[in-house]
């Protein structure tokens, strides 16, 4: 099951390889004698640890030292003879010859480039020492050095990235084979964790323990048994967990709970939350359900019927060892009368947070499907569309010399081309593709993912569920750990992502990098601070030195006014960095019914909070029950980004004399769409059936700034979400909306439409399990 999407990728990274090499990929002659040195070193240094650990053995009592040395050399010994076979079957040629074309069978029969011979031995001993020191931290240690190893064969130009990951998987399949069939389970009274331990290493006393139980039982007829992957109390942090989407019924059922009192602690900041983790929080509600004295019995009911519906939901999340299921599929048309808002980078956007899909005057409509496996702590999640776009207008060429006047910093940038109109037409879009490793409370994944990285409805800062989710390496603590050395003040949970934006043009195929804190303080405070930024792309060179001065250093060589003596295209810029601040707070004495929370971004300073007048803010509240009223929730929330002292323009947020295409992903913003330059207020407000039917109208006014557009603009929006559960597996959800918007620069006079769509979802819990019993 995991060689179609590992063959999956292989093919993708095949077909991009040379592009890759020619155009992504601009490191010199020092650069490339470093990286290989640092890939030479790093197979070296990583192969000398089980060899030193092996010689130790020899005049000491280090069983699984000595193992752990014996099982690697046997690892690296297979890894490399499969290795040269592949080899001299593939005889591909390398990067630095015929321009990256990258042909097979045309190399000497030794100088292949396919695999990579450094990235299979890496990967076979990381394996090893992987699945022998199983704890997060070893992990990290050898992993990273393994993947360090792998990414400097780019880097050196000797392997195409291709090579790398068919290198590093036959490096690992091949470990993980050899410790499974050769290692002593029964040697330290087994090497699984304690279930109610979350993953903790066993104890001395409790290894005592298991082996004085397993003397009073009979002699186990099969030497060496491998104990059952899982006990009946599993173990969660062992489950590969998969995403759930951030356009779910869940999120809001969760976070009414929260802010109800019934899941303390919860976090929010960092998003979308895996399967296992909207579990946890269920189950922290549900015991605190029984807690009847903390709550007045309208709550407790108000409670239970969210909690009634979120256990059907998750009550087949697997507690087996291998899982595939159809998750869901679903069906969706709608259609916008009148003319409609598609580009809320420079003038408003009729749908928000709609992961960019077709939006345009017409008839569309998309049919999809949600499947999800795993295997162990392997996990892996495919989202797919088949998506019908109603076609767009040219553009004219009076838009075109607005948008030139718009985003062009200095007259020494490139002219922007005119969008071409295009007649309706159908496509298929991967929503969400990803592959994934979870071990303690942590994941490492890699695929097309979602990121939502704030507290607010109308969409953080920087990444929402408003453009579509982005191709990206990730390395996210899936659940909450508890702070180092001050445990008791609270946990923290962390997101590092690299990742690639897609339809970029002023600077093409940009790269961005993000990182994430996020930490709770007892049970009512949340904060969170973000950096992240969009780097690399056509003519900013992918290095390492370009990488380290990204994430490392403060300097620029120039601003978003271009007044500082650098040019577009400056391949020393350090890239377009940014920062977010956001806090979550149930108030004091209010905390069952009010939560006050804000999103803050800024452009040009290490964090908002150094310069919070010239950050763009987003506040708001939620009031999770009205008095009188206990099946309806309210909620405000007021997003501007002109600044709080002073309007600042349209070249102040989400632009930069380097990156004119800004925070977009394939012409959408990634965070709010409320634009550039631009305030908005919107209220909603919600009467909850249960946490699968429910009712919620709101109002959103959009006011654009006279320092962006000519006459500035004002997009007045009011709004209907309905869902409702018509069984078990089948719900059907509807949204009308009617808009009106005065832009002068865009369109005289005032214009409005109306729009609708209805969607019906089928959950039919369709799996294939292999329990832990059988």
């Amino acid at each position: 099951m995991w060689l179609v999407p590992l063959g999956a990728a292989t093919g993708l990274l095949m077909g991009s390889d040379h592009h890759t090499m020619t155009t992504l990929v601009h490191t010199n002659s020092t650069a490339q004698d470093r990286a290989s040195k640092l890939s030479d070193g790093g197979v070296v240094a990583l192969g000398a640890l089980p060899a030193g650990m092996y010689v130790w053995s020899l005049g000491h009592y280090a069983p699984q030292a000595h193992e752990t040395g014996l099982l690697s050399g046997e690892a690296l010994g297979n890894a490399l003879a499969v290795n040269e076979v592949i080899k001299l079957i593939a005889r591909r040629e390398r990067p630095n010859v015929n321009d990256a074309a990258g042909k097979f069978f045309h190399s000497g029969s030794l100088d292949s480039s396919f695999p990579s011979t450094h990235a299979t031995a890496a990967w076979s001993l990381a394996a090893v020492l992987g699945d022998e020191y199983p704890g997060w931290l070893a992990r990290t240690v050898v992993y990273g050095a393994a993947t360090g190893i792998s990414v400097s064969r780019v880097l050196a130009d000797q392997h195409f990235p291709s090579d790398v990951l068919v290198g590093s998987a036959t490096g690992w399949l091949i470990g993980h084979y050899v410790f499974n069939a050769h290692h002593n389970f029964s040697l330290f009274g087994g090497t699984a964790p304690m279930p109610d331990d979350l993953g903790k290493p066993r104890t001395a006393a409790q290894k005592a323990a298991v082996a004085r139980a397993a003397q009073a039982l009979p002699p186990d007829p099969i030497k060496h048994r491998k104990p059952t992957p899982y006990s009946e109390i599993t173990d969660p942090d062992a489950i590969g967990s998969t995403n759930v989407p951030m356009d779910s019924w869940v999120y809001p059922a969760l976070e009414r709970l929260s802010s109800m009192g019934f899941i303390p602690g919860q976090s929010v900041s960092i998003r979308p939350w895996t399967r296992q983790e909207c579990l946890r929080q269920l189950n922290l509600a549900q015991d605190l359900l029984s807690e009847t004295y903390a709550f007045s019995p309208s709550e407790i009911r108000e409670a239970t019927r969210l909690i009634n519906d979120l256990h059907e939901e998750l009550a087949t999340e697997p507690s087996s060892y291998e899982s595939l299921d159809l998750e869901s599929a679903y069906a969706r048309v709608g259609t916008i009368a009148g003319p409609a808002l598609h580009d809320s980078f420079h003038f408003g956007q009729t749908w928000w947070n709609d992961y960019g899909r077709p939006l345009g005057r017409g008839t569309s409509a998309i049919a999809g499907y949600s499947i999800r496996a795993h295997q162990g702590r392997l996990f892996f999640y495919d989202r797919q569309e088949a998506q019908r776009d109603p076609g767009r207008p040219n553009e004219t060429p009076a838009i075109n010399q607005l948008i030139n006047n718009l985003d062009r910093v200095s007259p020494d940038d490139p002219v922007i081309a005119p969008v071409p109109g295009y007649a309706a037409y159908n496509r298929q879009r991967p929503i969400e593709l990803y592959a994934g490793y979870a071990f303690e409370g942590n994941a490492l994944t890699f695929g097309k993912q979602e990121l939502f990285w704030g507290p607010t409805t109308m969409g953080p800062w920087a990444f929402s569920s408003n453009a579509e989710p982005t191709y990206s390496l990730r390395f996210v603590s899936t659940r909450p750990h508890p702070l180092p050395l001050v445990p008791s003040w609270g946990t923290y949970r962390f997101d590092i992502v690299l990742g690639k934006l897609s339809g970029h043009h002023y600077t093409a195929r940009p790269w961005f990098n993000g990182q994430v804190a996020d930490f709770n303080f007892g049970d009512n405070l949340e904060i969170s601070f973000t950096r992240w930024s969009i780097f690399w792309g056509v003519g900013h060179p992918i290095t390492l030195h370009s990488f380290k001065q990204n994430v490392f250093s403060f300097n620029s060589t120039g601003d978003y006014t271009g007044n500082a003596g650098s040019s577009y295209g400056d391949r020393e810029d350090p890239g377009d960095r940014k920062s977010d601040f956001s806090f979550r707070w149930h108030l004091p004495y209010l905390h069952k019914y009010v939560t006050l929370y804000a999103d803050s971004y800024s452009d040009d300073d290490p964090n908002p909070m150094a310069a919070p007048r010239r950050a763009a803010w987003n506040p708001g509240i939620y009031f999770a029950r009205l008095p009188w009223l206990p099946h309806m929730d309210l909620r405000v929330e007021a997003a501007s980004s002109e600044g709080l002292f002073k309007d600042f323009g349209n070249t102040h947020f989400f632009i930069n004399n380097q990156y004119l295409d800004g925070n977009t992903n394939k012409g959408f913003l990634l965070g709010n769409a409320v634009g550039r330059d631009a305030r908005a207020i919107e209220g909603r407000t919600g009467y909850w059936f249960s946490a699968r039917t429910r009712v919620e109208a709101g109002y959103r006014q959009n006011k654009v700034g006279t320092l962006f557009l000519p006459g500035g603009g004002t997009v007045t929006d009011g709004f209907i979400n309905g869902s409702y559960a018509i069984n078990r597996h089948l719900q059907a959800q509807t949204f009308v909306q009617y808009e009106r918007f005065l832009l002068p620069s865009y369109l005289p006079g005032a214009h409005h439409n109306t729009s609708a769509w209805l969607e019906l979802t089928w959950t039919p819990e369709l799996h294939l399990h292999r329990d832990s019993t059988r």
